[in-house]
């Protein structure tokens, strides 16, 4: 869940600081404890941090001598801070980034540890009204079932990343929760394993995510998410069903859309299913809508343009994101939770493959020039998001093209072109009808090319007297009759 947006780390910290602002009410004030000492670490910086970190958590009320034993030795990982700073230089077609993970063998390991454990997952289903194939589908993607290496200890990776300092309000607020999950008994400092940005076991939660969410399944006074796999199924269950997850609720469903239809719809704003059918908008299927469809509120999304496949986003879609800050990594989850239940893991459009991908310099690029013509897409970051979506579809709204938001090579050619910095591309040329032929004819025998009689056919003479008009003017030789060809002729005949 390394892109998981944790609100709640930023209340801790900020509760932390205002603690030591405000500092204990007069006359009830206890003497602090005093902050653990530490030795050097050999980086002057970071130990300047950890010590400054160390006094203002006591101050906020933890405990000196977990503290203490949580940064004692640690040093700065600088593999931490690269992998947290690397942009990858392509961004995957969608398309690459679905059957990357809706994978054959990530599909029999769902169900084989869905044919294991069927019974547990049954009951979380039944407690938390998330399906087993969504559970799973998220147990896949985090860590392949368990099998994932945590090849971290969650203080140096989260030490690392306040120290860095890019987020350190974020990253010293999850350093607080890991030291009150050791002070309460809740893991040992062995058991901290995570990733690279301080996730936690199967699930990869954050640590305030496991002090709020995390389920001890089995009652054995341990919320065990690194190796009990009740207490990760239970706990995944838990985190979506207190996000909001709706019992019974569809996930999306796959829609077809009428001849001329208005793409500027998939612009995230939420109808009625009855309102989407009015448009015309029907199941894949070709099924009729059922009463209880009708009512659902359901957004479009197209998330390879309009070339691909089409999909009314339900509630339950934006829970999932709440796991995964992402369109794609919910599409995921849900495709393979569909191949969990016996169904197809494969949308029934295909994928435009045709259409390419951008990669993240390109995006950069179109963001900024999108700026400079008006369309706000938001930071130049290279990012694809809601911001540069909705700017992309503008532009193409205002220049006459399919408005699906999605970012093609041919689109990115155009807003050159707009912005000015890049040459109008030739037109490819239009052959000319009988009234178009006879008025070339006329123009090239009045410039001394002997094209014939103006019948309008374009036989060998006329074909003559073109390419030897196209070669004299510099022009492609063809021997063509089209509507370049004559712009060029009326041109020369004044």
């Amino acid at each position: 869940m390394e892109k998981h947006r944790m609100a709640r780390a930023l209340i801790l910290a900020a509760a932390m600081s205002l603690a030591i602002a405000c500092g204990p009410s007069a006359g009830t004030a206890q003497p602090l404890p005093d902050p653990p000492s530490f030795a050097s670490s050999g980086n002057p910086e970071f130990d300047a941090w950890r010590d400054d970190f160390a006094r203002r958590a006591v101050a906020r009320g933890r405990d000196p001598a977990v503290l203490g034993r949580l940064l004692s030795g640690v040093t700065p990982d600088e593999r931490v801070i690269e992998l947290d700073r690397r942009q990858p230089e392509f961004v995957a077609p969608v398309w690459d980034y679905v059957n990357n993970r809706v994978t054959d063998n990530r599909i029999s390991g769902g169900r084989a540890l869905k044919s294991a454990i069927g019974g547990t997952l049954d009951a979380v289903e039944q407690r938390y009204g998330v399906p087993t194939g969504i559970i799973l589908g998220i147990w896949g993607l985090e860590s392949n079932y368990g099998e994932a290496a945590l090849n971290w200890n969650a203080q140096t990776a989260l030490s690392t990343l306040a120290y860095e300092g890019r987020r350190r309000a974020q990253f010293e607020g999850y350093l607080l929760a890991l030291t009150e999950m050791v002070e309460r008994g809740l893991a040992d400092q062995p058991q901290l394993r995570s990733s690279w940005a301080g996730a936690l076991g199967q699930p990869q939660f954050m640590p305030d995510v496991y002090l709020t969410t995390a389920v001890d399944w089995d009652n054995d006074g341990h919320r065990d998410i690194w190796n009990n796999r009740g207490d990760v199924a239970a706990s995944i269950g838990n985190y979506l069903n207190d996000r909001g997850w709706r019992r019974g609720e569809p996930v999306f469903t796959e829609v077809n859309l009428p001849s001329g239809f208005n793409y500027g719809h998939a612009d995230g704003t939420q109808r009625s299913v009855a309102s989407w059918a009015d448009l015309g908008v029907r199941r894949i299927d070709g099924a009729e809508w059922r009463s209880d469809e009708r009512t659902l509120q359901a957004q479009l999304f197209l998330p390879a343009g309009a070339e691909g496949p089409a999909l009314l986003l339900h509630h339950n879609f934006a829970v999932i994101r709440r796991y995964n800050n992402s369109d794609r990594y919910a599409l995921v989850v849900s495709l393979l939770a569909r191949a969990f239940d016996g169904q197809s893991s494969r949308l029934v459009r295909p994928w435009p493959t045709h259409a390419g991908s951008l990669n993240r310099d390109q995006i950069v690029e179109l963001q900024t020039l999108l700026n400079q013509l008006g369309y706000a897409s938001g930071e130049a970051d290279g990012l694809f998001g809601s911001n540069t979506r909705r700017a992309v579809s503008r532009f193409q709204a205002d220049h006459d093209l399919a408005a699906d938001g999605f970012p093609t090579q041919a689109l990115l050619d155009q807003v050159r072109v707009r912005a000015g910095v890049a040459p109008e591309p030739p037109r490819e040329p239009r052959g000319l009808g009988a009234s178009g032929v006879r008025e070339l004819q006329r123009l090239l025998n009045r410039l001394g090319y002997s094209a014939g009689s103006a019948d309008g056919v374009i036989g060998t003479r006329t074909r003559n007297a073109i390419r030897a008009f196209e070669r004299a003017r510099g022009m492609e030789v063809r021997g063509r009759a089209t509507d370049v060809v004559l712009e060029a002729a009326r041109a020369a005949a004044g």
